[in-house]
């Protein structure tokens, strides 16, 4: 019953939004009486809780299998790859079955779930960029070494440019073609700004192209 009511629910938030979807709707759509979701649940804020949590553990996943990343054991240009991968608009279109919910979450949310989903995202993500960021000064790749607060800022920025680009309200059905051009675009510039900064000056074959 538990599982039916979520997914009722889930399939109501995305049919008429979160606004519009009451319980009593929740229970119509699932069969059941409005008194029985009560038994399962206290209100449609949790319910939607349950459902982001599926949803945010995908990401949390992708962000845990990153940490695992050994860029010791990779060439100079792996290594060098990676800066160029676009890992957010890989992980992007590893979500974006997703994307309604995510868009839900960041238009009706309290705060509580994202707050808190943001946290261990930026403390990954940080994480991550600092030890590549450290392998390519190591290296002799980069000239310069990236302090952990401004690689925090750096992850900091582009999540909030991430989730500025899924509350936008043309993307509610997904992302549009043109709000990922944009993001593609700001993102291509803090790349070319991340090498004149690092004095990074080993590009591959691919690169040059």
């Amino acid at each position: 019953t538990r599982e039916l009511i979520l997914k009722s629910a889930m399939e109501l938030f995305l049919e008429a939004g979160y606004q519009d979807a009451s319980m009593r709707k929740i229970a119509a759509k699932a069969g059941i009486t409005a008194g029985a979701i009560y038994k399962h649940f206290s209100g449609k804020e949790e319910m939607f809780g349950e459902l982001f949590r599926a949803s945010g553990q995908k990401l949390m996943s992708i962000t845990e299998s990153m940490m695992g990343i050994d860029f010791s054991a990779m060439s100079d240009e792996e290594l060098i790859r990676v800066l160029y991968s676009r890992v957010s608009l890989q992980t992007l279109e590893l979500l974006q079955g997703d994307i309604k919910l995510f868009h839900m979450l960041l238009k009706n949310d309290s705060g509580t779930y994202m707050e808190r989903f943001r946290s261990v995202y930026l403390k990954r993500s940080t994480q991550f960029a600092s030890n590549y960021y450290g392998e390519l000064y190591r290296r002799g790749l980069a000239s310069k070494k990236l302090p952990n607060k401004t690689i925090y800022m750096l992850s900091s920025s582009e999540f909030s440019m991430i989730c500025e680009m899924i509350a936008d309200d043309s993307c509610q059905n997904g992302i549009t073609e043109e709000i990922k051009n944009a993001f593609t675009e700001a993102m291509t510039i803090l790349l070319h700004g991340l090498e004149t900064e690092l004095g990074i000056h080993y590009h591959t074959e691919g690169d040059k192209a």
